[in-house]
């Protein structure tokens, strides 16, 4: 491979990254945030989640090592792979009451999410009045997971009918996500409508949330291994165990570490959970470029394991 091992960053506790991404801009990372939207009580949200007064295990400080994807990243790849989320309309009765309804959706090339709704539905009515809306969507989470853990994406914005001339292209878009929705949206009753974001708030779990600057969300691409993700996992912890201890303890610094499994891959890099004598972490290493195939991924972790080798021997 070409090029240099980017600079090992120094290992960043979950307190210290919550407050990076409040000091240095709402999206994790400064370039791409904005100021949250002032309100009542703004001075008094907290910067970090409480522990019970109780105490709890502190554990080791979360590692990473080399790029992460930032949060405009996480929320486009997050969204692309979900095709229905929660429409919340402002009600006509009871009035400015919040309405949320299910709604199928697609995602344009600026992640402007395209609906297909008929003016049967009491959220289209809504829109009518106030065109004002916004929309969540959801990781999936799995059965006896925690739904807290898992990431969202709250898009924020006004929506409108798509003008004629741009009907086809939306509705390529629609069918793309929703191809059921082929019997219907050709009915009288139904219309394409999109929604222009003008704010969207992402959460990646726990003490990972910020709001992303619109700008960064329209010109972010989905992670084109995403897709692979859950197999290439599967596949380091099934077969390559050993690796996965070897860069969580060489390259990662948990020397301590006495078994690591992966828990996630990205164009970026690879995240492990190492547990040791000083407990249960996070360890990212990033690769040395993007790989953005799974021949691409698969070279870039071996690389990882040899870089590991010779660094260890």
């Amino acid at each position: 491979m070409q090029g240099s091992r980017p600079p090992r960053a120094k290992p960043l506790d979950a307190g210290t990254r919550n407050r990076m991404e409040t000091q240095e801009g709402p999206a994790g990372n400064a370039s791409t945030g904005t100021d949250p939207p002032a309100g009542p009580g703004t001075n008094a949200v907290p910067r970090d989640h409480g522990a019970p007064a109780s105490g709890a295990p502190s554990g080791p400080r979360p590692v990473v090592v080399g790029r992460e994807p930032d949060d405009a990243e996480r929320a486009r790849t997050l969204a692309a792979g979900v095709a229905t989320g929660s429409l919340a309309t402002v009600a006509r009765d009871p009035a400015g009451t919040p309405f949320a309804s299910v709604a199928p959706f697609g995602l344009d090339r600026q992640g402007r999410p395209v609906l297909c709704i008929s003016e049967l539905a009491e959220h289209t009515q809504n829109l009518h009045q106030d065109p004002r809306c916004s929309i969540l969507v959801a990781e999936a989470v799995p059965e006896d997971g925690d739904p807290l853990a898992a990431g969202r994406v709250t898009l924020l914005g006004t929506a409108a009918v798509v003008p004629a001339g741009e009907r086809d292209d939306a509705k390529g878009v629609h069918l793309a996500a929703n191809p059921y929705a082929s019997y219907y949206i050709d009915y009288t009753d139904f219309a394409l409508w999109r929604i222009e974001v003008e704010a969207l708030r992402f959460v990646g779990g726990y003490g990972r949330m910020s709001w992303v600057d619109p700008g960064a969300w329209a010109a972010a691409e989905p992670d084109p291994v995403a897709p692979l993700a859950a197999g290439v996992v599967e596949h380091m912890n099934d077969d390559h165990a050993e690796a996965n201890l070897l860069i969580a303890r060489v390259l990662g610094g948990r020397d301590d570490a006495t078994s690591a499994s992966c828990v996630g891959v990205d164009r970026y890099g690879i995240e492990l959970v190492a547990k040791g004598t000083t407990g249960t972490g996070r360890v990212r290493v990033g690769f040395e470029e993007a790989a953005t195939t799974s021949e691409a991924i698969r070279a870039a972790v071996v690389a990882l394991v040899h870089e590991a080798r010779a660094a260890s021997s």
